[in-house]
């Protein structure tokens, strides 16, 4: 402090005459004395740009550009991946993790090893990761570079250890969970395919094992052609082929019909029996015209098929499908209930919706009793066990912009009673998760609005005390 004190003490020393202020009186007989000159201190600078360290501590807000979204049934744990290799992991209140892909690669999709603390990310740079959860701060454990082929699916069967990775050229990859290596066993396409048809199926935009039988997969190829591959004979059980493009394919849990969603709106429902064409083919948003012809509709970009315990009617939940004549109307998720179908119009576009189930195996009843939707600007869950359909309030505050802020300010030595009594006053409801130890740093924001905001600083993300 020392040599502070000396600095400050040269400064002072200064009068407003040094900088053009009026003189002071000194002397009996009036004359103005002359300010002394401020001496100049050389202070040797001990402290060096290796002695600071930044680091975020903090982060919050909803993740930029989301691209993927992966849920764990069992430990509860959601999973968010970004434009730019970001991955997002939120549990209860009070559980919130950043990761990032070194390459900054586009997450294309991700997998949970589900209750097992574990996390595969596929990226846009063709490139599998194995992550681990279990520590503080998540680390690759695994990573794996396709070097020929471009990643278009990924399916990893709960308590499997492989990995099945479709790619553009329609071949299917199976890779070891475990070591993390290839296992050497591809599906060609041309294999799949019956060996007449010469036109390529296109890239593989669907995996996923039987309900009935794990050594069977179904594979799906964009431009309509359905595969069920024996994994163990090393041949095709039944082929089927489609005119209209394949989006996304949906089982029921029995295991003996699946549903597809397609590219003109259309829902085609297919049974194992007879695969040479579907028994049930409807648009759901397509009215019927004069001659009989289906008004034309947007594609269908996925589509879930939920079996329910104590109903017989099962859940089909969808987005996209619209007809082209409504224009101007917002992003939709569909849910389909029996007879009842109830549209939900969405803020921003849908990047993504996984349905929550109680159950993380197959073949099980699914019992499903949420929707996660994952928006361009926003993330909402939608509760189906309720008819309306209402959305939880979610436990992040995703948008410190809800309001523009305009000015902040960051406080680290508050008295210890100021956190729980903002929380008291500002709370719509007790928070639970959190630790009643309180930390002194709060960050206060201004918005254009003209509210001011309090925020806890102490998490790992910002938690809003009051407004």
């Amino acid at each position: 402090m020392k040599k502070f004190r000396k600095v400050l003490d040269g400064l002072t020393t200064s009068s407003p005459a040094s900088t053009g202020g009026s003189p002071s009186c000194g002397s009996a007989a009036g004359t103005p004395t002359a300010a002394p000159t401020p001496r100049e201190i050389d202070i040797p600078e001990t402290l060096m740009s290796e002695n600071f360290q930044i680091c975020k501590t903090v982060r919050h807000g909803f993740p930029y550009q989301p691209t993927a979204v992966a849920f764990d049934p069992v430990q509860k744990i959601l999973a968010i991946g970004s434009r730019s290799g970001g991955v997002r992991i939120l549990g209860q209140p009070g559980v919130d993790s950043f990761c990032q892909h070194e390459s900054g690669a586009t997450v294309l999709q991700l997998q949970f090893l589900i209750n097992e603390g574990a996390l595969v990310t596929a990226c846009a740079d063709d490139t599998l990761h194995l992550w681990n959860l279990r520590q503080r701060r998540p680390a690759i454990l695994h990573s794996l570079k396709f070097n020929r082929e471009r990643i278009t699916f990924c399916h990893l069967p709960f308590q499997s250890k492989w990995l099945y990775v479709g790619t553009e050229r329609g071949n299917t990859h199976i890779v070891n969970i475990e070591s993390f290596v290839l296992s050497g066993y591809v599906i060609m396409w041309n294999k799949a395919i019956e060996l007449a048809t010469k036109t390529h199926p296109g890239p593989v935009v669907h995996l996923s094992d039987s309900p009935k039988d794990e050594g069977r997969l179904l594979i799906g190829f964009e431009s309509g052609t359905i595969v069920m591959w024996d994994l163990k004979a090393k041949k095709a059980d039944f082929r089927i082929y489609y005119d209209e493009a394949i989006h996304s394919v949906s089982w029921h849990h029995e295991g003996k019909q699946f549903m597809c969603s397609h590219s003109d709106g259309s829902l085609s429902m297919w049974n194992l029996r007879n695969t040479a064409k579907p028994f049930q083919v409807t648009f759901p948003h397509g009215k019927s015209q004069k001659d009989v012809r289906k008004e034309s509709c947007k594609p269908i970009l996925k589509v879930e098929y939920k079996t329910c315990k104590n109903s017989s009617e099962p859940f089909v939940i969808f987005s996209g499908g619209l007809s082209y004549d409504q224009a101007g109307r917002r992003p939709t998720l569909t849910i389909m209930h029996g007879k009842a179908i109830t549209v939900l119009e969405m803020d921003h576009p849908i990047v993504e919706f996984l349905v929550l189930c109680d159950t993380p195996y197959i073949n099980e009843v699914q019992e499903p009793y949420a929707v996660v939707v994952l928006l361009e600007k926003d993330f909402i869950v939608v509760d189906l066990t309720q008819s309306n359909f209402p959305i939880f309030e979610n436990p992040y505050p995703m948008d410190i912009h809800e309001s523009p802020v305009t000015c902040t300010a960051y406080f680290s030595d508050c008295p210890p009673d100021v956190i729980p009594v903002l929380y008291s006053i500002g709370a719509k409801h007790k928070k639970t998760g959190y630790s009643h130890k309180s930390y002194p740093e709060i960050i206060i924001t201004g918005h254009a609005d003209g509210t001011i905001k309090f925020w806890d600083a102490t998490a790992m993300t910002l938690q809003m005390l009051y407004k």
